[in-house]
């Protein structure tokens, strides 16, 4: 999922600039979505470290 977030990112990003560069509301509008969902993809596939550590700490270590 990291790779295909990536890549709709960056292909947001260049149909961005793009469309801006044409002036196509619907190129915007679809680069837009590219990025939104690359980023949400990116969001879903990093656990930020979080699966190395404990959720908790177990009652007898406190």
């Amino acid at each position: 999922m990291r790779l295909v977030g990536g890549v709709a990112v960056i292909l947001g990003i260049l149909g961005a600039f793009s469309s801006l560069a044409d002036g196509n509301l619907v190129g915007i509008v679809l680069s837009a979505v590219f990025l939104a969902g690359g980023v949400f993809l990116l969001k879903r596939s990093g656990d930020g470290g979080r699966a190395a550590r404990p959720a908790s700490v177990p009652r007898d270590a406190r």
